[in-house]
């Protein structure tokens, strides 16, 4: 009897078509798992520090003053709004609180308009803004040739 070997090749043939197609199947449904890493910075708050003061001011005077905002992040940040500011009370001689006051900036989510025309402030560097400041009306006497300090709040976002 004589034993061919063309029936055991197709079926040879047959299983190693089988086994490659099992296995390219098996390496385009590969699954893995795994994690990535990030770290956040943290903020660093701005400061709000004079630019020009208002000069020559007198009881119901209107004028302006500037102030800057520094960014000392690593990343470009928008001014959002900047509030009013309120004088303190001076002693020696008597100046009322609230003698001198600066308008607010309002809020604005886009960021506000620096004194330059630009809205961002690049990251480690300032920005200048202009406040309409006044004197009251009926400013006493003691408000004479004095300096005036206005606590101000900016609300800071980040622009990047």
């Amino acid at each position: 009897m004589r034993f061919h070997r063309w029936p055991l090749a197709v079926v040879a043939v047959f299983f190693l078509v089988t086994l490659a197609a099992g296995a390219a199947w098996a390496f385009w449904t590969a699954d893995g798992s795994g994690t990535a890493g990030a770290s956040s910075t943290g903020t660093v708050n701005s400061v709000i520090s004079a630019g020009t003061h208002a000069a020559d001011l007198y009881p119901g005077a209107v004028k302006t003053v500037t102030v800057t905002i520094s960014n000392p992040n690593s990343y470009p940040v928008l001014v959002n709004s900047i509030s009013a500011g309120t004088s303190a009370a001076l002693s020696s001689p008597t100046c009322a609180a609230g003698s001198v006051t600066s308008d607010a900036r309002p809020n604005d989510a886009t960021g506000l308009f620096q004194s330059e025309g630009a809205k961002s402030i690049a990251a480690g560097v300032s920005g200048t803004y202009t406040l309409t400041t006044r004197m009251i009306a009926t400013a006493a006497t003691g408000c004479q040739s004095r300096t005036f300090t206005l606590p101000l709040t900016a609300v800071v976002t980040s622009n990047a």
